[in-house]
This record gives C-alpha cells, sequence and structure tokens, in this order.
C-alpha cells in the first residue's frame, strides 16, 4: 500500500475527482455503480512506478522518490497509458491501461451484480479491483502469464481487502478451473478468439475483446450460444492493447519488412491512391482492406540517404509494393512499384473501390460469426462475401 501524509492524500482524492468528471463528460463512464468503483479504487494504488507515453514527455516517476512524490502523483491520473514494464530489448510488454480505456470494457462489458466474469490479462490489478468493488472479489478472476504481475497485483488488492481469483496462466487458454463465466474481458489483443473461450462462456454469456489485423484492431462483443457458436460485432469504439502472450499467440507477429520491397526492380506505374490511406477517416479503411487482403502486413521503410517508403508485403510469397511518402498534393499522380506473385497495391486499390461502393462502412457496420468447428467470419450485410479470421 502506497501511503501518503495527508496533503498528498487530498491531492490525490481532487485528482481522482477530477479524472471521474472527466470520464463523464466523455461518456465513458455512464453506470452509477461503476462510478462509484472509480471513486472507491484510486488509480495511484496500483501505479508506483511506470514511465509517461512519448506524448506526455516519457519522464519515468516513481512513488518511492519521496522528493518527486507530488510529480508522480499528478503523472499517475493523466488519461493516459502509463508505461510500466519492458523486455530486455525494451519493448513494452506492460501497461496502466488509459483510464478511459477501462470505463470503456467496464462498460462495454455489461457485467453487473452476479455476474462471474474472467479478465485476461491482470497486469497492475488495477480493473480486477474494480470488477472486484463492483462485482464482489468471489466473482472475479484475473489470469497473467507473468507471476510477477500476479504478485504484484494480489498484495495491492490484500491491501484494499479484496480477493479475486488470481492466477498464473496462459489466457489464450483461459482459465478453465472457474468456468463457465458469464463475462470474459480480455485487456490484450489477438487475431482469434480462442476456442478455450467460447467453451468457458456460460450459453448467453459475453466475450469483450480487441481483435487486431495487420492494419488496424477494434473491440468486439461476442454473445455465445448453447452449442458454443458466438455472434457479435465490432463497437464503434477504437482502443489500443497489446497483444496477448501466448505460446499459442507469439508476442511479436508481424515479421520486418523485406528489404526486397525498397530496393528490388519491379512492375512501375502511378496511382492516385495516397500512401496514407490505411491512417484516413479514422482508419476505418484500414480495418475493410486487412479483411480484402489477407496475410498483408505494411509499414514505412526509410533508405538511408534516400526516401521513406510506405511499403506492403507479403511474407509468405515474398510479393511487396512501395510507394514513396514524399510530400506533394495527396490527389496527385505518384510512382508505385510493385513486385512478387500478388500486386499488393493493385489488391488495396480494389479494396479501396469497393469500400467506397459499400458507402465507406465502419467496423461497427460489420457482424462476427464464429462456428464451435472454429471458422470465424466477418460480413457486412451489403456485401456479397464474407471474410475469414484471422486477419
Amino acid at each position: 500500500m502506497i501511503d501518503l501524509d495527508s496533503d498528498l492524500q487530498r491531492l490525490a482524492d481532487e485528482l481522482n475527482h477530477a479524472l471521474i468528471r472527466q470520464l463523464v463528460d466523455k461518456g465513458a463512464l455512464t453506470t452509477p455503480e461503476w462510478r462509484a468503483a472509480f471513486e472507491e479504487i484510486p488509480r495511484h494504488l496500483f501505479a508506483p512506478k511506470f514511465t509517461l507515453p512519448d506524448n506526455l514527455g516519457g519522464q519515468s516517476h516513481d512513488a518511492a522518490d519521496s522528493a518527486r512524490r507530488e510529480e508522480w502523483l499528478r503523472a499517475v491520473y493523466h488519461n493516459e497509458a502509463l508505461l510500466t514494464d519492458f523486455d530486455e530489448q525494451g519493448v513494452l510488454v506492460s501497461s496502466c491501461s488509459a483510464p478511459t480505456v477501462v470505463a470503456t470494457m467496464l462498460e462495454h462489458s455489461g457485467a453487473t451484480e452476479g455476474d462471474s466474469v474472467l479478465e485476461i490479462g491482470t497486469g497492475t490489478g488495477w480493473t480486477a479491483a474494480l470488477l472486484s468493488r463492483r462485482l464482489g472479489s468471489g466473482s472475479v478472476t484475473s489470469v497473467d502469464v507473468n507471476p510477477t504481475y500476479v504478485d504484484q497485483a494480489r498484495e495491492r488488492l490484500d491491501a484494499l481487502g479484496l480477493a479475486p481469483a488470481l492466477a498464473v496462466a496462459d489466457g489464450y487458454l483461459g482459465y478453465p478451473q472457474r468456468a463457465p463465466y458469464d463475462r470474459i474481458i480480455a485487456t490484450a489483443s489477438l487475431r482469434k478468439v480462442p476456442p478455450a473461450w467460447l467453451e468457458q462462456t456460460r450459453p448467453g454469456g459475453t466475450i469483450l475483446t480487441d481483435i487486431r489485423g495487420a492494419f488496424a484492431g477494434n473491440l468486439a462483443r461476442l454473445t455465445v450460444d448453447a452449442d458454443q457458436t458466438a455472434r457479435g460485432q465490432f463497437l464503434p469504439t477504437k482502443l489500443n492493447f497489446m497483444p496477448l502472450r501466448s505460446p499459442d499467440q507469439p508476442f511479436r507477429l508481424l515479421p520486418e519488412l523485406s528489404s526486397r520491397a525498397v530496393h528490388e526492380a519491379g512492375q512501375s506505374r502511378t496511382t492516385r491512391l495516397a500512401p496514407g490511406v490505411l491512417r484516413e477517416c479514422g482508419r476505418v479503411f484500414a480495418f475493410f482492406a486487412q479483411l480484402a487482403m489477407p496475410g498483408t502486413k505494411s509499414g514505412h521503410v526509410k533508405v538511408e540517404d534516400g526516401p521513406m517508403y510506405f511499403c506492403l508485403t507479403d511474407p509468405r510469397t515474398g510479393a511487396w509494393a512501395r510507394v514513396d511518402t514524399a510530400a506533394g498534393d495527396p490527389a496527385a499522380d505518384r510512382p508505385v512499384t510493385q513486385g512478387g506473385d500478388r500486386r499488393l497495391w493493385d489488391e488495396l486499390e480494389a479494396a479501396h473501390e469497393q469500400w467506397l461502393q459499400l458507402q465507406q462502412p465502419r467496423p461497427e457496420d460489420f457482424t462476427i460469426l464464429i462456428t464451435p468447428d472454429g471458422k470465424q467470419l466477418v460480413a457486412h450485410p451489403a456485401a456479397d462475401k464474407r471474410w475469414s479470421l484471422p486477419l
């Protein structure tokens, strides 16, 4: 437990109340019961040490530094993710999610008194604490693949008199020991909803998770039937979680772009589709493009003493495409070069044309069907096909 003197405790209360008002004003926190949980479970108790994201300066903060404790406390209550752990290569592997994200997940989960909940990804323990305060500790199970996170979360929860079931486990496999669950909530992104989650969800129960493809991800809410068929749709809320770490879903999913994408000769022509097309319109086209172009990866590659290229690649076939990202009229023709067995820029243009013909559908316009045999299909009511997951 982090002990604060009376002045800092008053500041913590003020900052927490201000954060809650911000969440309410944004429409992220709408249920009185969840608002009460946020009031009783302040964020600073679960973030004793962290680094701010780059957009807030990237500074590191530690509650143990008494000379900077007020600075630490004020940093905790930014409505941003707090970066709490990195691996040996300096890659971020854990964070305390932004309060807006946490509130949005809890509200969309539909969890209410009497529901049993499985949280995938314990992390700092803050979400597990909020769930336990609202639903009761006996209704909450939370798992994480990292034993240190679980031990730290247990200490923080114990200090608040909360005792949900915490376990070190591969979240991809769920946690059958306490199944079935009325709600499964995943605070990590994944490419495919695992069969174990369907098996461990009570008929009529729901799964809330971020399904992320090569270009974009979106929150999805699924309802599981008695025959373990799941139906649902993507939600209008866009979140950004780190990938679920599991042997069944490797943490680093995307191989580096092949150097051939920027160095090899290929077939060239011009295009009016700007390199930033996957970032336009709130990235809603990016969601559709990854459905239409399975197996395609995207990214930027800078040539030393040369241009910056936006590249598409297919690691399986070696196909590639590149477009110079140099500033200019976004509507002007610009050269595109392609190589390999697929013409990836041609496919991107065709996907863009189909997206326009469908009246620029957003992710929430698509439905998802997951069959008991593991097929995962995405559909749009105006399209004549279904697309398969993973993306």
